[in-house]
């Protein structure tokens, strides 16, 4: 640990074959990775094209960190913050007899994935640094922000409000990035996904745009833009929304 003992010291470079690419990303000296989502093309889409150059970005969930080195690259200096290994994810509380198959391999997944994280970074010889905690609780020292980024992540949180409240007490422009769903739109509503048929024990919520827009209006952010993109998930497009909140 470093600073504050708050952020993580960079560990020994893994090895490629011991890493797992959420994003397809270009990796210094390594070539293109192949990832589940390919957010290349449209990363200024995805953030809400906010100006990155001097800003300080907190990021909740950098996943292998294709956002965190692309806002470094634009000038930016970003915080990212992780879940810890244990318990490694907000599972959704089926019965534990259910998730027993699950758990094990999504801790494995998540260690490929951190892998590939701290690959990129040494790779791209980032200055980036990553925070590994409990997103519902972040602490004082990690200080204040000029943007804070949530990107595809509050969807698989069971209190998503109570991370968008950290980030917005934290940072003077809020950036949310999730899954479109235009049936939801018109309302400041979510709709739990998982229920005992389906086990959707990863994914917690859809959203409409208004859930987040009004919570931002109530927490004092005066001006927000709503915008649709489309990303792509293993070669299939999808629609995405963003939402960007100033004070």
């Amino acid at each position: 640990m470093s600073e504050h003992g708050l952020f993580a010291a960079a560990p020994e470079t893994p090895r490629l074959e011991e890493c797992h690419f959420y994003h397809t990303m270009e990796v210094p000296g390594f070539g293109l990775q192949q990832g589940d989502w390919d957010l290349r093309a449209g990363f200024d889409a995805y953030l809400g094209s906010v100006r990155l150059r001097g800003k300080r970005v907190l990021e909740i969930g950098p996943a292998s960190g294709f956002l965190t080195f692309e806002m470094e690259n634009r000038g930016a200096e970003v915080v990212s913050v992780e879940v810890t290994d244990d318990p490694g994810w907000d599972f959704v509380p089926y019965p534990a007899a259910s998730l027993s198959e699950i758990v094990e391999p999504r801790r494995e997944i998540m260690r490929r994935l951190k892998n590939s994280y701290w690959f990129a970074h040494a790779a791209h010889r980032s200055k980036a640094q990553i925070y590994y905690g409990d997103v519902y609780h972040l602490p004082a020292v990690l200080g204040e922000f000029d943007i804070a980024v949530m990107g595809a992540v509050l969807l698989h949180l069971h209190s998503p409000l109570r991370v968008v409240a950290q980030c917005a007490q934290r940072a003077k422009t809020v950036v949310i990035t999730d899954m479109f769903h235009p049936d939801l739109e018109g309302k400041p509503i979510c709709r739990l996904v998982p229920n005992r048929r389906n086990f959707k024990w990863g994914t917690w919520w859809n959203f409409a745009t208004d859930f987040f827009t009004q919570f931002l209006a109530m927490m004092g952010f005066t001006t927000t833009e709503v915008s649709t993109h489309q990303q792509y998930r293993c070669q299939t497009a999808h629609t995405l929304f963003t939402v960007v909140g100033r004070r």
